[in-house]
């Protein structure tokens, strides 16, 4: 059952919104902080998992590659 409209309920009055307004697409979007701050951390989180999971990869490159340079110039 719906409540009978009151004074203190905001009415939508056609005349204040002309038919041609564009305030709805230049409307910004709420974002809560903590979904701001939850976002950084993982994406810091991410980040720092992938380094730590090549950089031992690039160090075994680099000495391989050093240790291949240097039996190729002692033959």
């Amino acid at each position: 059952m719906r409540k009978p409209f009151n004074e203190d309920q905001n009415a939508i009055d056609p005349e204040v919104i002309p038919p041609t307004s564009n305030s709805g697409n230049q409307a910004i979007s709420y974002l809560p902080k903590w979904a701001l701050y939850g976002g950084i951390g993982l994406t810091a989180l991410l980040a720092i998992g992938i380094l730590r999971a090549i950089f031992p990869l690039l160090c075994i490159a680099f000495l391989g590659g050093l240790i291949l340079k240097l039996s190729k110039r002692s033959q």
